[in-house]
């Protein structure tokens, strides 16, 4: 069973947002720049596209790229459901292989356009990692840390420092298009990053 509520979306202090607004203006974001990339999804286009005015989402996001990211945390955690009752061998080797999948269509695409455009804006990743990666690689953590207590993990090394070898190994190929990234290739590395001897 997958468990659904895996991540928040980070939440400004203020009045309750209104979660229907908030869902359309994050679909619309989302929807945006996958389709027309990030010159289509402006403010003025997302307001349009989800019906909220440019004044309530500057007052739920202090910026495009924050929204934009909040969009792709959305979208990744609705398409990258990391169970944390499965076995966590089982778990981790499903995620990574539904990463795989995902990184070869629009998520793969918006992930690298959003990652530059926060280069670009803030001249770091910091954002990024605040907003999106820090939570999708604690619940990674999390299920790694859980197999190594329960033994089935056998790899000694932090938790986080296991998800980053899998995690980033793939993404490194994904980024400067290396060859031999695909299903055998990601089976053999989480059985290998583990320890776990994965059949």
């Amino acid at each position: 069973m997958t468990d659904k509520s895996d991540s928040a979306t980070p939440r400004r202090p203020g009045r309750p947002r209104s979660e229907a607004a908030s869902a359309a203006v994050l679909d619309a974001a989302w929807r945006l720049c996958a389709t027309q990339g990030l010159r289509g999804a402006t403010l003025q286009a997302i307001a349009a596209e989800s019906g909220v005015s440019k004044m309530t989402i500057y007052k739920w996001w202090d910026s495009r790229l924050a929204l934009l990211i909040d969009a792709f945390l959305q979208q990744a955690t609705a398409m990258l459901p990391l169970s944390r009752t499965d076995p966590p061998v089982e778990a981790i080797r499903a995620h990574a292989l539904r990463y795989l999948a995902a990184l070869q269509g629009d998520l793969g695409q918006v992930q690298l356009a959003v990652l530059a455009e926060c280069m670009a804006e803030t001249g770091s990743s910091a954002l990024f990692v605040e907003r999106y990666l820090r939570i999708r690689r604690k619940l990674g953590a999390g299920v790694i840390r859980r197999g190594q207590r329960d033994g089935v993990i056998r790899a000694d090394q932090p938790a986080e420092a296991l998800y980053d070898q899998i995690y980033g190994a793939m993404f490194y190929r994904f980024q400067f298009g290396l060859p031999g990234l695909n299903r055998s290739y990601v089976s053999a590395l989480v059985e290998k990053t583990l320890g776990a001897g994965v059949a």
